[in-house]
């Protein structure tokens, strides 16, 4: 809020919350479930890893299109977190096994490339309002929804590395989501289109859906396999 109203940007933010309140999770799904078998996390961290390396190149895009403002500071120390944030989730792959157990580069493996493939086309298109939106939505989703993974976990009692729970029970960036709202206003101001930064915004967190989903069920020709019963032998 600024000078007692809403700002558009603050309006944005506020419905784009409101949609994470209602979008399912299915990692989360299946912790509330029972306890959680251990590939789970393992596909949960490599996925991370994956998107990580995406997003490292989408927000150095973003800052060559817009170095100006704030914008350009947003860029930059998204940057910088995830860089900090690389050695963490190696250290997770590797209490957790995960470095030995490389993601699946097959076919039905689409789950764990849609938000790469989504921040990229980000990088690449986006206006300013719409992809710190998408910033905004997506950290405003992942966070949470990490936290409350790691209190399932707890509840249900399953034994998780240390270097697991402190990576995933991270606090929200309060200040990179302040940031990203202002940049948001930015945009507007700059006569970016508020319909097109919703779009944006909706289509990187329906694409975290995938990613969810990769973690806990793994590649949909994997499962079919586990699931289909061996032929009797003649």
């Amino acid at each position: 809020m600024r000078n007692g109203s809403a700002r558009r940007a603050d309006l944005l933010v506020h419905a784009q919350l409101e949609k994470h309140a209602q979008r399912p999770n299915a990692l989360l799904d299946q912790a509330r479930k029972g306890p959680m078998a251990p590939d789970a996390l393992r596909r949960l961290v490599q996925a991370d890893l994956l998107c990580l390396k995406a997003e490292t190149v989408a927000y150095a895009t973003l800052l060559a299109r817009f170095p100006d403002g704030p914008a350009g500071e947003l860029f930059v120390r998204l940057n910088e977190a995830l860089r900090a944030r690389r050695p963490q989730l190696e250290q997770c792959a590797a209490a957790l096994g995960a470095s030995r157990a490389p993601l699946a580069y097959r076919d039905g493996a689409f789950g764990a490339f849609a938000f790469p493939s989504m921040v990229s086309w980000v990088s690449l298109h986006a206006e300013r309002a719409a992809a710190s939106l998408a910033v905004h939505s997506d950290f405003a989703a992942y966070f949470p929804a990490c936290q409350e993974l790691v209190r399932l976990l707890d509840a249900a009692g399953v034994d998780v590395p240390e270097r697991f729970r402190d990576c995933y029970s991270a606090p929200l960036p309060e200040e990179l989501l302040s940031l990203a709202a202002d940049v948001v206003e930015d945009g507007l101001r700059r006569g970016d289109e508020t319909a097109t930064a919703t779009a944006v915004a909706d289509l990187l967190r329906v694409s975290l859906d995938g990613f969810w989903q990769f973690a806990a069920e793994g590649p949909p020709a994997a499962r079919s396999a586990a699931d289909t019963p061996a032929t009797a032998a003649n």
